[in-house]
């Protein structure tokens, strides 16, 4: 890192050290008490309307054909962005909001995330790991944060990969099942498991994702027929998650902190709410502009009370200055220009690291 990367990082790092944060119990005390309820019935309810969602597009796909390629093509942006909202339906049971019962949970989740080809319990391992600790350089699992030092030692396959939206088809099943970057998620004696236990539930959930692809082989008949109604449609919805993941967390001005200056709120107010319009917002349950909130309180909001929640606490974080929302509703081509536009983050070593690039110098 040169002098003046270094200088850069040491003063954005004293002003944000300047506003007085709320601690979380602040937070939380500005939120209503009913944000805190779990509804089993209730999140039961929305995971059948997304079924029932995910059928009628099943039912209608001949339509799409009509129009060739380009109608198939957004048959499968439709399709995985109602398999997203399924994802995220289980995404609560793995946070222990789809109901107060954890075995509740944890039979949905298995349901929901194995249709998905996600195996549940691996997944659910190290996206506490990220809520734990977002935002920090290391422990931030599941979502790599790449430092100048990782990405001089990039060949052009790394940042094509790492950099350019059209691998992101391909980026959840490079990190679920090849590894990249936490270790795989099917394999019982990869990095992510340090227990038998865990090892066994990673072959539980491996297994249930197994069945499931099994199951739609033999119901489609055909292998070029489970490819076009199942494979695609996974693929397409691993394309949403990857995408929705990373506009959550990625802005030109978004600081991550190292040993020494992260901590568990101002980690968490790096996290960005993006309403994308367009009634997406709604039909993937709010994850999308109620992220700062379900970070906050991430085992203890469900989906369908983000938004009462996101109002409490963006009240409360107004007269600090640290409320992130940008307006997404050309999300497609935020995703594109974001991946293509942030390489890197410098300051390694200062305490805090910050994009090398900016919007002024693209």
């Amino acid at each position: 890192m040169s002098a003046d990367d270094k200088k850069k990082a040491v003063l954005a790092n004293d002003r944000f050290s300047q506003p007085s944060l709320p601690s979380l119990d602040e937070i939380r005390s500005s939120i209503p008490k009913e944000c805190f309820e779990k509804s089993l019935p209730t999140s039961i309810a929305y995971m059948l309307w997304d079924f029932a969602l995910m059928a009628f597009l099943y039912k209608i796909e001949p339509a799409f054909e009509l129009a060739g390629y380009p109608g198939m093509l957004f048959w499968y942006f439709l399709v995985g962005m109602i398999g997203f909202s399924i994802f995220v339906v289980g995404h609560d049971c793995g946070h222990g909001t789809f109901s107060p019962y954890q075995w509740v949970n944890d039979i949905f989740g298995h349901v929901t995330h194995g249709m998905l080809f996600a195996p549940y319990w691996p997944w659910q391992k190290t996206h506490r790991a990220h809520h734990t600790y977002t935002s920090h350089v290391h422990k931030d699992w599941g979502h790599p944060w790449i430092t100048e030092e990782v990405f001089s030692n990039f060949n052009d396959i790394n940042k094509f990969y790492a950099n350019n939206v059209v691998t992101s088809v391909l980026r959840w099943f490079f990190y679920t099942i090849a590894g990249i970057t936490d270790g795989s998620h099917f394999y019982p004696f990869s990095r992510v498991f340090k227990t038998n236990k865990e090892r066994v539930q990673c072959a539980v959930s491996g297994a249930v994702c197994v069945a499931w692809a099994t199951l739609a082989f033999y119901y489609f008949g055909s292998f070029s027929q489970w490819v076009k109604f199942y494979v695609l449609p996974v693929m397409a919805q691993g394309f949403w998650l990857t995408m929705v993941t990373y506009l959550q967390h990625q802005t030109d001005d978004i600081q991550v902190y190292e040993d020494g200056t992260w901590g568990y709120v101002k980690g968490q107010l790096q996290t960005i709410d993006r309403p994308y319009g367009f009634g997406i917002d709604q039909l993937m349950h709010h994850i999308t502009d109620g992220h700062v909130a379900h970070h906050l309180f991430f085992t203890a909001i469900p989906h369908y009370n983000l938004m009462k929640a996101t109002a409490a606490i963006q009240e409360k974080l107004k007269p600090h200055g640290v409320y992130r929302k940008e307006n997404s509703y050309d999300f497609l081509w935020q995703f594109a220009t974001l991946n293509r536009r942030l390489e890197y983050l410098v300051g390694e070593g200062s305490g805090l690291l910050t994009y090398a690039k900016s919007k002024k110098e693209d």
